[in-house]
């Protein structure tokens, strides 16, 4: 490894029921641990979440309910995950806003610590954002050439927008060259959803929640008996579809 350390560092990633890192729950754990010396050694689990794991995350890892559910729970190894992670620093890709919280909040619900205060980070996520910025300045620079003078005009930003189109239209041969296949390029269809936001969704036929503690519920159950959940939503900053169809189900 071309990373010099002094002490340990784990490289690791995690899979899960969803993307919500303070509801969603680990369901597999990769790691491998570098040494000072050149050693390493490699561990993984299957994890029990005991909730179900989603249909969109399924599709991305592969993993399902059937595979896990005869695994131990994160409480179950909890205390080899803390011999693992043990006077180490962290590397991986997008561990800042995803793998660590979403660690710290396993290990809060069975009230044991997970302190990162005295651990240095690696995230190779960062490294690609710092060095391969996703402004309109460094995407003229790479499609167009040049440097993008008078940047945060209006409508600079608008002609340098359309050059950039065009610069990556040249570039990827199979990009569609119509409106209606680029709209369909950049937002696929989803015949089960509902709002843009994606905060309700269809599942056989049900209008139901996608978010937070009721992802998975229709409703027409949480109408019958948890209307105050539905009546938070009416009160809170959800788009007017969403709005209009808690209205609609109270009705």
């Amino acid at each position: 490894m071309m990373l010099k350390i002094i002490k340990p560092i784990v490289f690791f990633d995690l899979e899960a029921t969803g993307l919500n890192v303070f509801e969603d729950r680990i369901i597999q754990i990769g790691a491998i641990k570098y040494f000072p010396d050149g050693s390493k050694t490699e561990h993984e689990w299957l994890i029990n979440p005991k909730i179900p794991i989603t249909d969109e995350a399924m599709e991305i890892h592969g993993i399902t309910n059937e595979m896990v559910k005869d695994k131990p729970t994160f409480g179950d190894i909890a205390q080899d995950l803390t011999q693992l992670f043990l006077d180490s620093d962290l590397g991986g890709y997008n561990i800042r806003y995803f793998d660590i919280p979403m660690l710290q909040n396993e290990f809060s619900r069975i009230e044991l610590p997970f302190d990162v205060e005295d651990r240095k980070i690696v995230d190779a996520m960062l490294i690609f954002k710092l060095k391969e910025p996703r402004t309109l300045a460094a995407a003229y620079k790479k499609y167009v050439g040049g440097e993008f003078e008078n940047a945060h005009n209006a409508i600079a930003d608008i002609k340098a927008s359309i050059d950039v189109l065009e610069g990556q239209m040249k570039m990827y041969n199979d990009l569609p060259t119509s409106v209606d296949e680029i709209h369909t390029f950049c937002f696929p269809e989803d015949p089960d959803k509902y709002d843009m936001e994606g905060k309700l969704r269809y599942i056989d036929g049900e209008l139901t929640i996608n978010f937070g503690k009721n992802r998975g519920r229709s409703l027409k159950e949480l109408a019958q008996k948890e209307k105050s959940y539905l009546l938070w939503i009416l009160n809170g900053s959800f788009s007017e579809k969403v709005k209009e169809a808690i209205q609609k189900i109270l009705k």
